[in-house]
């Protein structure tokens, strides 16, 4: 009887740059995204996904408005949006962890009720990649709360609150709007 698993090439091959990119992504030798893209490239150059669908991953919807809730992060952080919040966070909770984790622990729950909860995640990660420079507390010490909260948020809120945010909800309403002040 034999109860050992036989690891094919591909198997090694894929744990092997399996290996390298966890190793790229905690030595931070480049960027987490440079480190993403060599991964995609380098598995289609080993052919461990055939070319055509490399980027089938960003058909999904989930990543594309992961990818956008970041880029309207970084552009409200670059506006000096995000540079207002975390004064302000710092301001009402001072520069302890204790106060401050609860404090954005809540509003991101608040905001990701009516949200995905990834993106109220994303949508903060500037703010707390400040307070984390500014207070010398560690980033992951910071975030690691904000994405328990929000996820409980997502689980346990009400349909009410969370289609507030759904797509659809917000076209409606819109449309809605447009109905009532354009007629």
């Amino acid at each position: 009887m034999e109860s050992g698993l036989t690891l094919t090439g591909d198997m090694m091959l894929v744990l092997v740059v399996l290996t390298a990119t966890i190793g790229l992504f905690v030595s931070e030798l480049v960027r987490v995204d440079i480190a993403a893209i060599l991964v995609m490239v380098a598995i289609g150059l080993l052919g461990l996904v055939p070319a055509n669908e490399l980027f089938d991953g960003f058909a999904s919807n989930a990543v594309l408005s992961i990818i956008a809730v970041m880029i309207l992060g970084a552009g409200l952080d670059r506006t000096g949006v995000m540079i207002v919040v975390a004064a302000y966070i710092l301001k009402v909770g001072g520069k302890t962890a204790t106060r401050i984790v609860p404090l954005v622990s809540g509003t991101v729950g608040v905001i990701s009720g009516m949200m995905q909860n990834v993106g109220a995640t994303a949508l903060f990660m500037p703010v707390m990649s400040r307070i984390s420079n500014r207070t010398h507390i560690s980033l992951s010490r910071l975030l690691m709360p904000i994405t328990g909260a929000s996820s409980a948020s997502a689980r346990s809120s009400s349909s009410s609150v969370s289609s507030m945010g759904s797509t659809v909800s917000l076209i409606l309403a819109l449309k809605l709007l447009r109905g009532i002040l354009f007629r």
